[in-house]
């Protein structure tokens, strides 16, 4: 990933449900996600727990794997 990541964005990361969105061949799906949090620092990166068994899931890991 090559664009630069506004770091103060991670400042506004709190407790809360967050939407997770998806897109795959045109096909949209989201699903909520209550648990994102930072893992580190530097560099910036954040988890974002994922129900493997929802379509989201599916659309993010074609992403990661095409």
């Amino acid at each position: 990933m090559s664009e630069k990541i506004d770091q103060k964005a991670l400042w506004n990361i709190s407790y809360g449900m967050y939407i997770v969105c998806s897109i795959y061949e045109g096909k949209k799906n989201g699903q909520i996600a209550n648990t994102v949090f930072q893992v580190i620092a530097a560099p910036p990166r954040i988890a974002v727990s994922i129900n493997k068994e929802n379509l989201t899931h599916e659309y993010i890991s074609r992403f990661i794997v095409d």
